[in-house]
C-alpha cells in the first residue's frame, strides 16, 4: 500500500465547510474527564457516521492530527451514503492510505458525488498500524464503532467497541451548484448538544440547519463541551479556536456564539479552583475581541445570551451557581440585549428560564441536570433563531 504526505490543498472560494467537528487535545491538564478514546493496536477499523448540512457536487474530507506528537498512519478510507451510491473510495494524491503529519490536518482528493443536503455520510477508515491518539472531539453525540481487521470496504458494521468520542475527521466541505454561505455556531455544551439523545439530530444547530436550507446557508456547529470564553479548560477557549473554526473555515460569512458560561460557573469550583469570578467587564471585553476579528473579515456575528446556571436543582458541579455568579450572568446578557455591539441577538436565557424565578431554568427544558436543554429546549431556541443571523432587517 503507497501512502499519500501531502498537507492540505489550497482552499478555493467555491467550497464551503458543510460539516465540521472541532478538535481538542486528548490528554494533559486541559481535559480531566475520562476521554473515550480507544487503544489503536492496529489492523482495525474506525466506523462513523455524520450528516452535512448543504450538499453540492463535489465533497472532500479533512482528517485531523492537530495536537499528535508524531506522524499519524492511516489506510484506505471508503464512504457511502445512503439510498444514493455504494461504496466510494476516499483518496489522498490519488493514493490509497495516506499520513496526516505530526500537529496537522490532511485534506482528501476531492469525490465527485451528487449529494444532498442533510445526507448522512458513513465512513470507514482501516488503522493498519498502532498509532496514539491525541486529537479527537469529546461528546460527539453519535457513536462511531472500532472492529477487528479491515472492514473498510464493507458497508454493514460488524462487532466492534462502541465510541462516544469523535476521531480522526474534522470537518466536510462540499463544491455547491448554487452560490452557499456557511453559518458556524461557536460555543459550549449548549451548541455541542449535551444531554440530547446519541445518534440523533436533535441539537438546536441541526434542526436550525433544517430550517436555513432553504436560504442555502450550511450550519455547522463548533461547539466543545466545557469550552470557555477566556481561557482553556474541559475544552479549547473559544478566543484561541476562533480563527481556527470560524475565521479559516471556507465559505463562513456568519458566526453565532453561545459561550460564556462556563467560564462563570467553572470559576471556584474542583475544575477551576483558583480562579476568580471574572467580572462581566472583562467577558465583555472578550466578545469584543471576537467582534472586531470577525469584522475584519466582513462576518456577520450574533450573540447567544446566557442561560440560568441552575434549574429547580443544582447543577452537579458544587459551587457552579452561587449569588456573585448570578449577578455577572446578569450583566452580561443585559450588555448583549442592549449594547447591539452584536449583529443579531438570540435570547435563549429569555426563551427557557423560569418566568416566575428568572436565575431558574424552566423545568420544561430541562434535560433533569438542571443546566442542559432537552430536545424540547432545542427546538424552542431553533425555532426562534431571527433571519437576521444571516442578513441584516
Amino acid at each position: 500500500m503507497s501512502y499519500s504526505v501531502s498537507s492540505a490543498s489550497p482552499m478555493r472560494e467555491e467550497w464551503i465547510c458543510t460539516w465540521l467537528s472541532s478538535s481538542q487535545p486528548a490528554s494533559g491538564d486541559t481535559f480531566p474527564f475520562p476521554s473515550d478514546i480507544p487503544l489503536i493496536n492496529g489492523g482495525q477499523t474506525l466506523r462513523q457516521s455524520l450528516r452535512i448540512s448543504l450538499g453540492g457536487q463535489k465533497l472532500r474530507l479533512i482528517f485531523s492530527n492537530r495536537y499528535g506528537q508524531q506522524p499519524m498512519v492511516i489506510g484506505e478510507s471508503y464512504i457511502s451514503v445512503s439510498d444514493l451510491c455504494g461504496v466510494l473510495p476516499v483518496t489522498f494524491n490519488s493514493q490509497t492510505g495516506a499520513i496526516i503529519p505530526a500537529g496537522g490536518t490532511l485534506c482528501s482528493d476531492e469525490i465527485s458525488l451528487d449529494i444532498p443536503s442533510l445526507s448522512v455520510i458513513n465512513l470507514r477508515t482501516y488503522l493498519p498500524e498502532p498509532i496514539p491518539i491525541n486529537t479527537f472531539h469529546w461528546d460527539a453525540r453519535h457513536f462511531s464503532l472500532l472492529e477487528p481487521g479491515n472492514q473498510a470496504i464493507r458497508e454493514e458494521a460488524g462487532d466492534g467497541q462502541k465510541i462516544s468520542s469523535r476521531l480522526l475527521v474534522e470537518s466536510v466541505q462540499v463544491q455547491p451548484k448554487a452560490a452557499c454561505r456557511t453559518l458556524v455556531v461557536i460555543g459550549d455544551s449548549m451548541v455541542d448538544g449535551n444531554g440530547v439523545e446519541m445518534d440523533t439530530y436533535g441539537r438546536w444547530t441541526d434542526i436550525l440547519a433544517e430550517r436555513l436550507m432553504s436560504e442555502n446557508i450550511a450550519v455547522v456547529n463548533a461547539g466543545q463541551s466545557g469550552s470557555r470564553l477566556l481561557k482553556d479548560g474541559v475544552g479549547i477557549a473559544t478566543l484561541s479556536r476562533f480563527e481556527r473554526d470560524v475565521l479559516q473555515q471556507p465559505g463562513v460569512t456568519g458566526c453565532i456564539v453561545q459561550v460564556g458560561l462556563n467560564d462563570i460557573g467553572l470559576a471556584g469550583t474542583a475544575l477551576d479552583p483558583d480562579s476568580p469570578v471574572p467580572a462581566a467587564t472583562v467577558l465583555i471585553n472578550g466578545y469584543r475581541q471576537l467582534l472586531q476579528r470577525a469584522r475584519e473579515y466582513h462576518i456577520r456575528m450574533t450573540g447567544v445570551t446566557l442561560v440560568p446556571l441552575r434549574g429547580a436543582g443544582e447543577y452537579g458541579i458544587e459551587h457552579f451557581y452561587q449569588p456573585e455568579k448570578e449577578i455577572v450572568r446578569q450583566a452580561v446578557n443585559h450588555w448583549m440585549r442592549t449594547s447591539r455591539e452584536f449583529d443579531a441577538v438570540i435570547d435563549s436565557d429569555l426563551l427557557v428560564r423560569e418566568p416566575e424565578s428568572i436565575s431558574r431554568l424552566s423545568a420544561h427544558y430541562d434535560v433533569g441536570d438542571h443546566l442542559h436543554l432537552n430536545l424540547e429546549g432545542h427546538l424552542r431556541v431553533a425555532q426562534s433563531v431571527p433571519l437576521t443571523v444571516i442578513r441584516a432587517d
